[in-house]
């Protein structure tokens, strides 16, 4: 309920209540200042009926009593709002309690009877050319300092104080979840991070090319050197310009709605990163995040999969490994826009992961445009026995080797044994990176510091 000044006369109204309803365009009559007008929406699905939970990672600015009151305008369960520095401004820091923020109540009967969501304040720390990282879930402090490195995210002059390995060994002593926020961008700590299993998911976001976007890719790289790694949809929202929850995570938490449950469902790998489509998936009658037996030959599975959406849909497409193995087009005859598109099929797969992904011809004109899109976490085949793709491993071992360049020439050191431990990550992951590949080809050292090289 609200009010809102309006001319007497005709006027067009536009109501959107996130993914799950169908917007409403509808020209109006105003005949009297006083006038009172319901509109209904039509509800198009029902995913916590379902038994999941639509989540925003990644919101900035906002106090908790806001972001409750703008998730449920929204449709969205969970709001991580995260606390961070930049510069000499800290955000929400002041509204850390380690515990459920803006009145919300991770009482499962207060959430079932009033509609309630879960606000918790999180944090992103932020590091410069290395990358940034997210705490969701934190339960006893923030991990400092928030930001190093200087402008524009640290304090000018501050040197590379800490890693991003070290923050996410704080979260995850506390029992948070750790993510990579808008991936791929900043890259370069972040694969060292991957390789040594410190990331919990990557936030998948960037759908403004659709589902052939720069993150898309760069996470396939990941996958196909045998890294397991969800995908997760969160918006940066940092002004009122982005709704909250423009692009959300689903994810698979059962009946109960609780910050644990929640947590627990993307650890799982159990989710979907969307901007407006529902999308499922199934593979031998498996769900997202799980493990089908192929043998070392390979085999075939069936795969079935849908996509429903309160916004025009184009295409649903099957990837295997990167390869797009199956697609359900919509009918460019049809009279009317395509809200649903399902596709089964039998598929002969090798040992890696599959997943589904979909789009559509529009764009929803946030703070930037974002296209029509989803995108499932992978199915994975064939256990952990993937051979990792050598041009996709040549590829995080420049990366790895950028950032020793960075740390060896540009960064500004706190202190040697600081400085030590910081490259400590990158020479552990490049060990790492080495020990899965067969006959990896040999690069050398850019910060000519020795004792790395992958040949």
């Amino acid at each position: 309920r609200f009010r809102v000044q309006l001319p007497i006369g005709r006027v067009f109204v536009e109501v959107v209540k996130g993914f799950e309803y169908a917007p409403l365009r509808r020209w109006l009559t105003i005949a009297d200042r006083d006038d009172e007008i319901e509109l209904s929406l039509e509800r198009v699905v029902d995913m916590r009926a379902e038994g999941w939970a639509a989540a925003d990672t990644h919101v900035h600015f906002l106090s908790p009593d806001t972001a409750r009151l703008e998730a449920r305008a929204e449709g969205v369960d969970v709001v991580n709002l995260l606390a961070s520095q930049w510069g000499d401004l800290f955000t929400n820091v002041g509204d850390f309690t380690g515990r459920a923020a803006g009145g919300s109540d991770e009482g499962v009967q207060d959430v079932q009877e009033v509609g309630d969501v879960l606000v918790r304040i999180g944090a992103e720390n932020r590091q410069h050319l290395l990358g940034h990282l997210a705490s969701l879930g934190l339960t006893e402090r923030l991990p400092e300092p928030l930001t190093a490195s200087g402008p524009d995210e640290s304090g000018i002059g501050d040197p590379t104080w800490t890693s991003l390995a070290d923050w996410s060994d704080e979260a995850r002593r506390q029992g948070a979840l750790v993510i990579v926020p808008h991936f791929p961008e900043p890259l370069s700590e972040v694969v060292a991070d991957v390789i040594l299993g410190k990331v919990d998911a990557l936030e998948v976001r960037d759908f403004g090319w659709g589902v052939e976007s720069h993150a898309v890719r760069e996470w396939y790289r990941l996958l196909n050197c045998g890294y397991r790694l969800p995908a997760v949809g969160g918006t940066d929202k940092m002004s009122a310009g982005m709704p909250l929850g423009g692009v959300r995570t689903y994810s698979e938490i059962g009946p109960e709605l609780t910050f644990a449950r929640w947590q627990e469902s993307v650890r799982a790998g159990r989710t979907v990163t969307t901007s407006a489509p529902i999308l499922r998936l199934a593979v031998d009658g498996r769900s997202i995040g799980s493990e089908v037996p192929v043998g070392p030959a390979g085999g075939t599975v069936e795969v079935e999969a849908s996509a429903v959406s309160a916004q025009p849909l184009a295409a649903l497409e099957i990837v295997h490994n990167g390869r797009v193995v199956a697609r359900a087009d919509a009918d460019p005859d049809a009279r009317v826009d395509v809200r649903e598109l399902r596709l089964r099929e039998r598929v002969r797969v090798t040992a890696g992961w599959i997943a589904a992904r979909c789009w559509g011809p529009g764009i929803v004109w946030h703070e930037w445009p974002v296209r029509v899109a989803a995108h499932t976490s992978p199915v994975y085949l064939g256990g952990a026995s993937m051979t990792p793709s050598p041009a996709d491993a040549l590829y995080l071992g420049n990366i790895l080797d950028g950032g020793l360049a960075w740390l060896g020439t540009l960064a500004t050191q706190a202190d040697p044994v600081r400085h030590d431990r910081i490259r400590s990550v990158f020479l552990e992951a490049r060990r790492a990176l080495l020990a899965g590949q067969p006959s990896p080809p040999a690069t050398s050292d850019p910060a000519g510091r020795g004792g790395a090289t992958l040949g």
